[in-house]
């Protein structure tokens, strides 16, 4: 219910205080209390004009609110410049509307007077509503967090589609991102609601960015299509003024129209052309010497070869590989054998004979092409780092050289190395470089490949909206390209499933495969999942088809891997023994590989994870417990146990009581992802088999074992976790090393902890301090390994591209290092076997990715330490009266579990409202 319709304009100070008077008495009169209330929910009404700005010729921020009152439509002008001053906020009318607890209202209006902090802080504070969230995506734009605006705006919209506030502000959101069809088509649909302003400014929204896009687009196409008729017919006219505009493209066509010349004249020809590029590209005469030089060769043999070859390029030729064998006989045809190399992966070569094709040559573009054919043959020997070297080494002298397509191509391959080991952060920068630049050149369709890149990178980051918002615009921009249509509605498939939509996803992967393309290793995975959960009797057919295409010359060992894999999710759910086969093999192919492949990595996890659950849908809970605890490279620990895992829909969870009673549960009905806390995830029947064991160990398979609340809080339980070393109790002297005071780099943007100097602990023999600068990560790594007690008080960031697990910010050292990873730790032996307390915030939080599990904690255990403490959530800055108090329990003698419990419910006696206390974690 609202108290004007939307679009009215709102009577002056002086009538509304006399309208709301009589309103109020005759509410009241009819209705009493009832009236009230529902009076107080809804907010009152404008007071002033000053509360809303509603007195402006102009609005002053583009997105729009939803409150009716902020909602009077205006043009649109912002403050002029940076410093112009906002103004002033009407705080007795502020106060009036804050004491009949209208905390929307008050967010709003402080939105509109230009303080986001405030007008954040009071909408966190407001009722829960789609009107509320579409407010908080106008926030989190306002403040440039264009991605959380996004996956506010689409939830508000799922749940309402015709909500016009979030309607209009996914537009904006949408154009801010650069996503220019996503943006119009929003726009369009605000535009045919006939809303008084609003649909006009939003009709010329969408028409002025089409044209603009169009022009791009018809300007590209255009020129594509002139180099097509040139390649069909040698009598079409030579699009040399196109090419000084679209210097990438001509040049990727030059090569086409000199290797499929059929005789001298139709050779020199195209010395115009390569005149143009050779002056673009600032390289002296390199292109105008090769139509010489090729221009005085036999074309009487030459002639039939490039009949072939031009089939090759226009993807008609029946057997490549017949002509590639061809071609390795005739030695004057060294050109169209690289090119028909570069054009068929499928077709086997090797380093040495890239470099026999390549001896003597000077040109930098075909060098650069080879150079990134050649990471790829590093890649499927299993010389990643290799590869990546020298991808990086070929974008840098394609910088120096001044070819910018090709360093979008190179950027594009970097991005979907990085996001295929799980350096996402990596893969998403490489990939919006590649965006950015190609949008630059105006290469239009190079633009596209950057989004799908862009896609991937955010979908393994489980960044929903926005990776959808990609694909989408995708879609859009390239709606005839089946390979482009196919990857777009292929990885829109993987997100369906990921939201628990199989039907849509379904629908998706239909749409993927309806024109003909592959479905590929994505597509069988997908299909794998689809047998299960909305099967179709092609779903076999299609994905061993799939499977048998795999080799070597395609995939690298991790994907075969993958492939592996697959084979075995498909198959347990028709012959449980079979399939257990199957995902044994797959353990076993990916064993000698989880040093250097993060597929092979994802590949066993997830093996494990199918092993678990079937075991669960099987009724052989014995097996599943023993299955995670393999998985977790741990023995099951005598006593009392609780073993978890999940994948998709599916969950198992078992526990062994205090009388060794084991019993299980399945479940296959999730239909949300995972939340942060895991409460509820354990059945209540098997949380009171539990209640009288005096500790209990949990084994809990990736993405279990960084989130809180699994069991009870009133339980004594840790995780137990995988060792690298022996962790005994301490031989040597104790000492405690307490990092404090760290000075992190000011561009990380934190906030400055207080010191800590309440952990100095009264009984501690030997106490050594790192502090401001001396806090670095070497100092702190070297002083850490004869340590028995660790205190680490510092901030816990999340950074891809240093680690797949939270880091802890320490002080830069002189080689401009900062982070404590769990990779350096997992380095290092704890000699002292030390209790470690990690009291940076969040420091056992792992950001969302598909099925690694490296947190920090995981990593002090795999060193040596013997208990390790970490939160999930933001800590309090005095949480170091908690883990102190924990500490002493241990050093009284309390089993450390144990002496969380206690402390923990000690405190929710004293301090009820201390529920972070709850997030505490413990490893062992």
């Amino acid at each position: 219910m609202r108290q004007t319709p939307r679009g009215t304009r709102l009577p002056g100070r002086t009538g509304v205080a006399r309208v709301w008077g009589l309103v109020a008495l005759a509410l009241c009169m009819a209705l009493g209390f009832v009236a009230v209330r529902v009076w107080k929910q809804r907010g009152a009404g404008p007071e002033t004009p000053a509360l809303w700005l509603s007195d402006a010729a102009y609005r002053p921020l583009e997105v729009r609110l939803s409150l009716p009152s902020a909602d009077r439509y205006r043009p649109h002008e912002p403050p002029l410049g940076r410093d112009a001053l906002a103004p002033p906020v009407p705080l007795g009318a502020l106060s009036s509307l804050e004491e009949r607890g209208d905390a929307h209202g008050v967010g709003v209006s402080y939105l509109l007077h230009g303080d986001t902090e405030q007008g954040l802080a009071y909408l966190k504070r407001a009722s829960p509503s789609l009107d509320r969230d579409s407010d908080l995506a106008a926030v989190a734009f306002l403040r440039g967090h264009h991605d959380d605006a996004l996956t506010l705006l689409d939830a508000t919209l799922e749940a309402m589609p015709e909500h016009p506030q979030a309607r209009w502000n996914r537009a904006v959101v949408a154009r801010e991102l650069g996503l220019t069809l996503l943006s119009a088509t929003a726009f369009e649909a605000v535009a045919v609601k006939g809303e008084p302003g609003w649909s006009d400014e939003a009709r010329e929204q969408a028409r002025t960015l089409r044209a603009r896009f169009q022009a791009r687009a018809d300007a590209w196409k255009a020129t594509r299509e002139a180099f097509h008729a040139r390649l069909r017919s040698p009598q079409a006219p030579l699009p040399v003024e196109a090419a000084a505009r679209f210097p990438g493209m001509a040049r990727e066509s030059f090569y086409e129209l000199l290797a499929t010349s059929e005789s001298s004249e139709q050779v020199e020809a195209l010395l115009p052309l390569a005149g143009v590029l050779d002056h673009a590209a600032g390289e002296g005469t390199v292109l105008e010497d090769t139509v010489r030089r090729l221009a005085v060769l036999d074309f009487a043999r030459r002639a039939p070869l490039a009949r072939e070859y031009a089939k090759l390029v226009q993807d008609t030729h029946p057997t490549p590989a017949s002509l590639i064998e061809r071609l390795r006989q005739e030695p004057t045809a060294k050109d169209l054998l690289l090119g028909a190399l570069l054009r068929t992966p499928g077709v086997a070569r090797t380093h040495e004979e890239l470099r026999a094709l390549t001896a003597g040559e000077t040109d930098p573009w075909l060098l650069s092409r080879v150079a990134q054919e050649s990471a790829r043959l590093d890649d499927l020997s299993g010389q990643g780092t290799q590869a990546g070297d020298r991808l990086r080494e070929a974008l840098g002298e394609c910088r120096a050289k001044k070819m910018p397509l090709r360093c979008v191509d190179l950027l594009i391959r970097l991005s979907s190395r990085a996001t295929a080991s799980n350096r996402l952060v990596e893969g998403e920068e490489s990939a919006r470089a590649a965006w950015q630049e190609a949008a630059a050149l105006g290469e239009w369709e190079r633009e596209g490949q950057a989004l799908v890149m862009l896609a991937n990178a955010t979908r393994f980051q489980v960044r929903v909206a926005l990776s959808r918002a990609y694909l989408t615009e995708s879609l859009a921009r390239q709606p005839d390209d089946c390979a482009a249509r196919t990857q777009a509605h292929r990885n829109l498939a993987s997100l369906a499933l990921m939201r628990f939509r199989p039907q849509e996803a379904r629908q998706e992967m239909e749409e993927s495969l309806s024109c003909g393309q592959t479905p590929g290793l994505q597509g069988a995975w997908i299909l794998a999942d689809l047998a299960r959960l909305a099967p179709r009797p092609s779903d076999e057919a299609r994905l061993m088809e799939e499977l048998a295409r795999v080799s070597p010359l395609r995939e690298n060992a991790g994907r075969r891997v993958l492939a592996t894999l697959i084979q075995g999710r498909f198959a347990v759910d028709r012959d449980w023994r079979e399939g257990q086969r199957v995902l044994r093999q797959t353990i076993a192919e990916a064993e000698p590989l989880l040093r250097v492949n993060a597929d092979a990595r994802d590949a066993r996890a997830v093996a494990f994870q199918t092993l678990a659950v079937s075991a669960g849908h099987a009724g052989a809970f014995r097996e599943a417990m023993d299955v995670v605890a393999e998985s977790l490279q741990v023995p099951v620990p005598e006593g009392c146990v609780l073993a978890a895992a999940v994948e998709a829909e599916r969950t198992v969870t078992v526990v062994r009581g205090p009388r060794g009673q084991v019993q299980g549960h399945y479940d296959a009905t999730r239909t949300v992802p995972l939340r942060d806390d895991l409460t509820g995830l354990v059945p209540g029947e098997l949380v009171e088999l539990l209640r009288d064991c005096p500790r209990v160990a949990v084994l809990a398979a990736p993405p279990l074992d960084s989130r809180a609340g699994l069991l009870p809080v009133d339980l004594a339980w840790s995780y137990r976790v995988s060792t690298g070393v022996h962790a005994s109790s301490p031989a040597k002297p104790p000492l405690h090393v307490v990092v404090s005071d760290v000075e992190p780099p000011l561009t990380l943007k934190l906030a400055r902890l207080p010191s800590a100097a309440e952990v100095d602990l009264a009984g501690a023999q030997r106490l050594l301090r790192l502090k401001g600068a001396q806090a670095t990560p070497e100092r702190v790594l070297e002083a850490m390994e004869q340590a028995t007690d660790i205190d680490i008080h510092a901030h816990g960031v999340v950074d891809r591209a240093l680690s797949d697990a939270t880091v802890i910010a320490l002080s830069p050292q002189q080689d401009g290092r900062y982070a404590l990873t769990a990779e350096e730790l997992r380095r290092r032996h704890l000699h002292g076997a030390p209790l470690v307390v990690l009291g940076a915030c969040s420091a056992a939080r792992l950001p969302p990715i598909l099925h690694e599990t490296s947190s920090l904690p995981q990593a002090f255990v795999a060193s040596g330490a013997r208990a390790v403490f970490a939160a999930t959530a933001e800590i309090p800055n005095d949480a170091g009266a908690f883990f102190r108090a924990v500490r002493e329990r241990i050093q009284s003698g309390e089993e450390p579990s144990q002496a969380l419990r206690a402390e923990r419910l000690d405190w929710h006696k004293k301090q009820p409202n201390m529920r972070w206390v709850d997030k505490v974690l413990l490893y062992q």
